[in-house]
């Protein structure tokens, strides 16, 4: 009857668990132009492979999605596919959740693109945490040095791939 008592008292006391998440990998490719050189385009053949986990809490309600992010660029001129090539590695981790409004919130730290230019140095480098309001598409918080695709040298780029 002890056994039973403390068993019982156990099961009123322990905490409820939330269920397990759910867990998704998705690869995928994508064809960017990166730059306009003149006679040439710059093309980035990227290859992403994206892990997510879904979280619920005790009563089955969403919470946030965690992401893992991995990137591979592959740079090259359109003239020439077959010449010179650049690559870099992007490693991310994200998570999606709410802000105290109930606002989506995207909060991403890691290196998000290096890119490095040989005579040139990392012409392309984004690498720290950032929060983005997905509601307002305000940033909220930024850290490490950021460069996007909109501010990398690309007169310098195209000097690179324009040597052959």
């Amino acid at each position: 009857m002890k056994h039973l008592l403390l068993l019982a008292l156990l099961l009123v006391v322990l905490p409820a668990h939330a269920t397990k998440p759910d867990a998704n990998t998705i690869e995928f490719s994508d064809l960017v132009e990166v730059a306009d050189c003149g006679d040439f385009m710059v093309m980035d053949d990227a290859w992403i492979i994206m892990e997510s986990k879904d979280f619920y809490g005790t009563n089955g309600d969403y919470i946030r999605t965690q992401l893992k992010l991995t990137g591979f660029d592959d740079l090259y001129s359109d003239a020439d596919p077959e010449g010179i090539h650049l690559t870099g590695t992007a490693h991310l981790n994200v998570r999606l959740t709410f802000d105290k409004n109930g606002d989506p919130l995207w909060v991403q730290q890691g290196l998000a693109v290096a890119i490095v230019v040989p005579g040139y140095g990392p012409l392309f480098f984004d690498a720290g945490k950032l929060i983005w309001n997905d509601a307002t598409g305000e940033l909220v918080f930024s850290a490490g040095r950021q460069h996007d695709w909109n501010f990398g040298d690309f007169e310098a780029l195209c000097e690179y791939f324009d040597q052959e």
